[in-house]
């Protein structure tokens, strides 16, 4: 298998400054290949991680158009919570909120009449500066927003309306116990289109509750021809532009950005109470954290790891059964039933091994778990407090 490593220079004015040397992404089996990057950088490579602590440009924002439109009662209340909707400054991001539609995994709209994404401020402008870039690179490719700022009434809704597996839920929903950076405006879901509007192939759909959707897991994937060498070159062209911009993705959704960390959000945003206006907080023209009471609290991310379950029993079960065929397992309590789990991970990386391992070793219905300390809490939820 041919490993192929080259160098590459690029000046782009949208970039700012420009970006001189830059490595290029060695990537097992294939050679990621951009087709539609500007002035002509057809077979060089789109890289993701050498943009960091570069200067972004100032923002400049779309004014070539008139946006007006109906200011609903969930419009309001999002901009009294100081959000902005981001197709007043930008018209180049397609906005399409899926929670808005049954394109979702609840098959159902749960967001109502909110179909315009708000973010915070200073979030929007981020997603611009990053806008901008892509286009610099890119002029017919543009970020489409599937999901925006989510009050905390609604991902209650999605929680307890989710009709499947509580395993699965805390696999891909937030938990409102503990929340989710949405529910300060300060995360976004995206995806990427070309110039006629057609979504790019990511590998999997949006929400999907798959572990091909996990970026942690990519290279595996793309070893075993579980996603092509397209997919992965879609994905890292949207993870470029985001992070170049200064968000952060999570180990387990491709579409997922965050502008910052929970203790920067409870810090600087308020918590989104409600979608209703008489249970949400009253604002004196101006919205001030310190008013808002949040709901939950944050557990604090001292140990977060991950783990593998193996069996779950109505009955306890000793360590040295023949059931566990010889396998170090550790046992906790949960949801009524007996769990046990092998191994012991910082990553989600190396937990999907150990997880191969057992489902070779004939343990089938294994799967990746999630703990802060000892308390069992949703990969998700881990994913967010660990980046």
């Amino acid at each position: 298998m041919l490993v192929i490593i080259s160098k590459i220079y690029f000046l782009c004015k949208n970039f700012l400054i420009g970006i001189s040397l830059i490595k290029v992404l060695i990537f097992p089996s294939a050679l990621i290949i951009v087709n539609q990057a500007k002035h002509s950088l057809k077979n060089n490579i789109f890289i993701t991680n050498n943009l960091k602590g570069k200067q972004l440009k100032k923002i400049k924002y779309s004014n070539n158009f008139k946006y007006k439109r109906e200011i609903g009662e969930i419009d309001q209340i999002m901009r009294n919570y100081g959000l902005v909707d981001i197709q007043e400054l930008d018209s180049n991001i397609i906005v399409s909120l899926q929670y808005a539609t049954t394109n979702n995994f609840l098959k159902k709209n749960i967001y109502g009449s909110l179909t315009h994404a708000f973010l915070q401020k200073d979030v929007a402008e981020k997603l611009i500066n990053a806008s901008n870039n892509l286009i610099g690179i890119m002029p017919n490719c543009r970020f489409v927003i599937l999901d925006a700022a989510r009050p905390l009434s609604l991902q209650k809704i999605m929680w307890n309306e989710a009709q499947i597996l509580e395993n699965d839920k805390e696999k891909y929903i937030a938990n409102p116990i503990y929340g989710s950076l949405h529910n300060y405006g300060a995360a976004i879901d995206l995806t990427l289109a070309d110039s006629s509007g057609k979504w790019f192939d990511m590998g999997t759909p949006f929400d999907s509750f798959d572990e091909l959707s996990y970026p942690s897991l990519e290279t595996d994937f793309i070893k075993t021809g579980k996603l092509t060498p397209k997919q992965i070159n879609n994905r890292l062209i949207l993870r470029s532009a985001m992070t170049f911009a200064g968000f952060s993705y999570i180990a387990t959704e491709w579409w997922h950005f965050s502008s910052c960390s929970f203790d920067y959000a409870k810090k600087h945003y308020p918590l989104i109470v409600s979608h209703i206006l008489a249970e949400t907080p009253s604002f004196n023209n101006t919205i001030k954290t310190k008013n808002i009471i949040p709901e939950f609290k944050e557990p604090k991310a001292k140990d977060i790891n991950f783990r593998v379950q193996i069996i779950t029993s109505d009955n306890e079960l000793k360590i040295t059964d023949k059931i566990f065929k010889g396998n170090k397992v550790e046992k906790y309590y949960h949801n009524g039933l007996f769990k046990y789990t092998t191994g012991k991970y910082k990553t989600l990386e190396e937990a999907y091994k150990q997880l191969i391992q057992m489902q070779n070793n004939g343990f089938s219905d294994a799967f990746i778990v999630a703990f802060n300390k000892n308390n069992r809490i949703g990969i998700k939820d881990a994913s967010e407090l660990i980046q």
